[in-house]
């Protein structure tokens, strides 16, 4: 096993990691920052530096515009006195003496340029024939766009096409719209006054400004640069001019990396439809990048020295502080370690701060209290094993291959064996009979894989040679993680086999006693069967004998009795009709003691329709509102359910028809019993004080002369429920009504 790494180095590897993981994470941040400070500064004064030439490039043109139209009072009246000569030759120009006109008006050059833009007659001749469709498109559409209309245009100062001069141009249509006049103005003025506000005054300032500008060109729509009509752009120079200028007079970056420069093309667009020429520069700002990279280089330099000294002074900080912090732990491990190698009296030396101080306070409560567990564990495994020594129940303990280990006094006796004896070559397979062996090494071998099994009964051998049962149950025993053997307990099942025995005799006979008062119970019932016939039988046949009897009196000799007489008679005849209900009734109430149940699940809307139908057309005198809500299925014995509900119907019927507007509902709720179903009436009501009363047979809450009955309905509907598993309650108000409840057994 490798050396265990000391908690000085560990605690000092780790302030290490942490000093310098913070420094360093702040260097970086640092750099990042700087970084990006340089990065937002140089592309802040990138920005500034091209709206500076845009704004100042727009402010000078302004200024030149101003100056440039104090000639036109001038060159308008040359060209009336051009205009007016033109007249005169007809509107033929090759009459007109241009040499003499031009001294006329001060020495400015005429240009009669014809209706296909090109130059015809001037009175300069490097300037004939001159074709501005082909080197001025944009110009050539300005004279079409002006051909046709009159009055005096006046352009700017810009450089002659040829030779680069500044010259002054106007313009002015003739009458007939053949051709176009131009005058061109030269000035010696015009190279000394225009240059007061320059160009170059602007570029000289923004590269003072930006230290990463390391050249501005200036280009005109010529392509000439500015102050420099002799320079040639070169082919990328002049590719990025036409895109500019034919394309797109946006700004462009050019980017290139083996020159460590960025080129921007900015197009100051100083067009104005007011004159033809277009004044527009185009500045070409080409940015020094290796200034930009050498600073982040030196600023990298820099922090890498920062860092370089960062993880010295981490190094230093994590040696110092970790001495000063492991001493007092080491100190305190050492006598850790003493209490560990088992000296649990060795003091624990104090040791400085307030954690470690409390800590070793803790750790010396710590070994009082586990002094103390020692000796409650001592004491209790002392108990233990008192315990397993006077426990009627064999115990023992078997390594792998089945040598028993340890055995209490009881496991001795079951073998008959003394509990002074040596377990010396004592093997649990050696007491088992021969018969069981196998299965036993079976079972063992699969208690020791972890398989789960029960007890498990086998015959083994006392030293005497006597055979006897026993119960056996097996436990896999571990340490360490792997299995060492097996625990387990022993009992003697010899008297428990004389009892099974005992009472499997009792069992017989018990069967034969079931069987001998079954027989005398179905003798029972039959005999009651046949004495409900008899007694039905018996009673009826006297009562239609009294009936035939004063029916024939009342036939015969109806016209001689008195009234009182008569109605003796009518009494008698309904008090027999009262007894043969009476009679069905019981009848009835006793064959639902037998009656088998058929159960199903169904519907009770349709029954209890038809039963409200039937009810109803037993009673035509009687208005009955009755309302049956939808009611969920129930599971029971079709038949006997219907009677439940007819007896109830009935009843609420009956007891509420003497009510002005009588009213029976019939619907369920559900509870968490499940469905209970409701009959409920506004009829008379009674006294809840007689609840337990009304199920009783023949119990009565009126007399029969003013609700007839037989007193027998209510006790069938309890017997009907009962039998169903339910149950059956009431709630009543006298003078409001009545509503009964009934539950039936859920279905499973």
């Amino acid at each position: 096993m490798s050396e265990k790494l000391h908690f000085s180095y560990l605690i000092m590897g780790i302030l290490f990691i942490i000093i310098v993981t913070v420094l360093l994470a702040g260097i970086w941040v640092n750099y990042e920052s700087s970084k990006n400070h340089l990065e937002t500064n140089a592309h802040r004064l990138h920005v500034i530096t091209e709206s500076y030439i845009n704004n100042s490039f727009r402010m000078i043109d302004a200024g030149l515009t101003i100056y440039d139209n104090t000639y036109n009072d001038k060159m308008r009246d040359a060209l009336v006195i051009v205009m007016e000569e033109y007249n005169q030759s007809g509107g033929d120009p090759s009459r007109m003496d241009l040499q003499s006109l031009k001294t006329r008006i001060g020495g400015m050059d005429i240009h009669i340029i014809n209706n296909q833009n090109i130059i015809e007659l001037t009175t300069d001749p490097s300037e004939i024939g001159l074709d501005f469709s082909i080197i001025y498109p944009d110009f050539s559409e300005y004279l079409h766009s002006i051909r046709n209309t009159s009055g005096f245009y006046a352009d700017r100062v810009v450089q002659e096409w040829t030779k680069g001069i500044l010259t002054k141009y106007c313009y002015m249509p003739t009458p007939d719209h053949n051709y176009v006049i131009e005058l061109a103005l030269v000035s010696d003025k015009f190279a000394g006054e225009r240059m007061v506000v320059q160009y170059s005054d602007v570029v000289d300032d923004i590269k003072a400004f930006n230290p990463y500008l390391e050249d501005v060109l200036l280009f005109q729509k010529q392509k000439r640069l500015v102050y420099n009509t002799s320079y040639i752009p070169t082919p990328e120079e002049s590719s990025m001019l036409d895109y500019l200028l034919n394309e797109n007079r946006t700004t462009q970056f050019v980017k290139h990396p083996e020159l460590k420069q960025t080129i921007v093309w900015i197009p100051v667009d100083l067009r104005n439809p007011e004159y033809a020429a277009d004044m527009s520069i185009f500045a070409k700002l080409t940015y020094n990048d290796s200034i930009l990279s050498g600073e982040l280089t030196q600023l990298g330099f820099l922090l890498g020295f920062t860092a370089l000294l960062v993880l010295l002074l981490g190094g230093f900080i994590a040696f110092t502080v970790s001495r000063k912090v492991s001493k007092p732990i080491e100190q305190y491990t050492a006598d850790i370690d003493a209490i560990a190698a088992g000296d649990l009296n060795h003091t624990i030396q104090p040791v400085t701060g307030y954690e470690l101080s409390n800590l070793a306070e803790k750790t010396g409560f710590m070994v009082e209290r586990l002094k103390e567990q020692i000796r409650k564990r001592e004491a209790s495994e002392q108990r233990f094993m008192d315990l397993v020594q006077l426990l009627p129940l064999g115990v023992f303990e078997s390594d792998i291959d089945g040598n028993v280990t340890f055995a209490n006094p009881a496991a001795f006796e079951v073998f008959g064996s003394q509990f002074h004896e040596s377990l010396q070559g004592i093997n649990i397979f050696s007491s088992i009979s021969p018969q069981d062996i196998d299965r036993a090494k079976e079972i063992y071998t699969a208690v020791l894989r972890g398989e789960k099994t029960e007890g498990y009964e086998f015959t083994c051998l006392r030293k005497d040679g006597s055979a006897f049962p026993v119960l056996a149950y097996l436990a896999p025993r571990s340490e360490n993680g792997a299995v060492i053997g097996a625990r387990g307990s022993v009992v003697d099942v010899s008297r428990l086999k004389q009892i099974e025995t005992e009472v499997r005799l009792l069992n017989v006979d018990l069967e034969k006693r079931v069987t001998k008062r079954t027989f005398e119970l179905e003798e029972a019932t039959s005999e009651l069967k046949a004495f409900t016939y008899s007694v039905s039988h018996d009673l009826k046949a006297p009562l239609r004998a009294i009936d035939g009897f004063s029916t024939i009196l009342s036939m015969k000799a109806g016209s001689r009795l008195k009234p009182n007489e008569c109605e003796y008679l009518e009494k008698i005849h309904q008090t027999i009709l009262h007894m043969n209900d009476l009679i069905e009734s019981l009848l009835s109430l006793s064959h639902l003691n037998w009656q088998e149940l058929v159960y199903e699940d169904f519907s009770p809307n349709q029954l209890i329709s038809e039963v409200v139908s039937s009810v109803l057309l037993q009673n035509p005198d009687h208005e009955v509102t009755v309302i049956i809500n939808d009611m969920p299925p129930c599971y029971g014995d079709k038949t006997m359910v219907r009677q439940v509900f007819t007896n109830l119907i009935n009843n609420a019927v009956k007891f509420s028809r003497n009510r002005s507007e009588p009213r029976v509902e019939i619907g369920a709720v559900h509870e968490e019993i499940g469905p209970v179903y409701y009959v409920r009436d506004n009829g008379i009501g009674f006294d809840m004080a007689l609840a337990d009363q009304i199920f009783k047979p023949f119990f009565r809450l009126v007399r029969t002369d003013q609700f007839e009955g037989s007193g027998i309905g209510l006790t069938t509907v309890n017997r009907i429920i009962r039998r169903h598993g339910g149950k059956i309650w009431v709630e009543s108000i006298p003078g409001e009504g009545t509503t009964f409840y009934i539950t039936f057994h859920p279905h499973e």
